[in-house]
């Protein structure tokens, strides 16, 4: 009777142990792996509109740094840091104009760079959707104020090195960008697009 109890204790031990090796098998095969941003070939456009979208501007800024976490070929997760110094126009070919605009747009009625020298977006979750498809929920500083957002994101290359483009619209009064009022801000759409393309490898 003694060996039938021991046998069976045994056993338990086995399956017990059975189910440890099984669930760290399992958790380290859903382990995300990180990817560093490339910097140089990742990019971000804006583009602000006038109101009805009647005519706009758009230009450039730079990713400061950025990760991105991966479960194979799934976007998992992901932060990113923006340089607001390093934006530009690239619509007005007068350089005067141009000129103006930008430092309009850095000064404290527009984004603020010299007190918010950057801007940020963490992401908080993923939802694929298809093969290459993700639905993604992510926080964004802008000038200090942190919102939620959602939007689409799309794979479009995987491997060592991976690709990912989406689009962002964000909102400018919910960030205090040109929040006052004044007629020139009620000429501006309360919205800008943001279109990013980011390059990443392990």
């Amino acid at each position: 009777m003694r060996t039938h109890k021991n046998s069976l204790k045994m056993s338990k031990l086995f399956l017990t142990a059975l189910l440890v090796v099984f669930a760290g098998l399992t958790f380290a095969g859903n382990e995300a792996d990180t990817y560093k941003v490339n910097v140089t070939s990742s990019t971000v456009k804006w583009t602000g509109y006038h109101l009805a979208k009647s005519y706009e501007h758009y230009g450039y800024i730079t990713i400061q740094s950025a990760t991105i976490e991966m479960e194979g070929n799934d976007l998992v997760g992901g932060e990113f840091v923006i340089d607001m110094n390093s934006l530009s126009n690239t619509d007005i070919a007068d350089e005067k104009d141009n000129a103006k605009l930008v430092k309009d747009l850095k000064s404290k009625r527009f984004f603020n760079a010299k007190e918010f020298p950057t801007a940020s977006l963490k992401i908080r979750a993923v939802e694929k959707k298809s093969d290459n498809a993700y639905g993604v929920t992510a926080d964004i500083t802008i000038r200090g104020i942190t919102k939620e957002i959602q939007f689409d994101a799309t794979r479009t290359k995987t491997g060592n090195e991976v690709e990912f483009t989406a689009a962002i619209e964000v909102d400018r009064i919910a960030h205090d960008v040109m929040a006052m009022w004044s007629i020139e801000n009620a000429i501006l759409s309360n919205k800008f697009d943001l279109e990013i393309k980011v390059v990443a490898s392990r």
